[in-house]
């Protein structure tokens, strides 16, 4: 029961968590929530994705969400 455990533990931290991005040219950060306010200025899409896909785009974490 123990391995089962860790092995679900394990999952969780490989597992990149999903972020949400407003995929315009000129936006610069990503967020937790789809419904964070730093969204709502978003004109374009707004798109779901990993943190390390994002930060190979050069977001930053949304200073709503620090």
């Amino acid at each position: 029961m123990k391995s089962f455990f860790l092995g679900v533990l394990l999952l969780n931290t490989c597992t990149p968590a999903t972020v949400y991005i407003c995929d315009s040219k000129t936006a610069s950060r990503y967020h937790y929530n789809k419904d964070c306010r730093g969204l709502k200025n978003c004109n374009y899409r707004i798109i779901k994705t990993t943190i390390d896909s994002a930060e190979k785009r050069n977001r930053t974490l949304c200073r709503w969400e620090e």
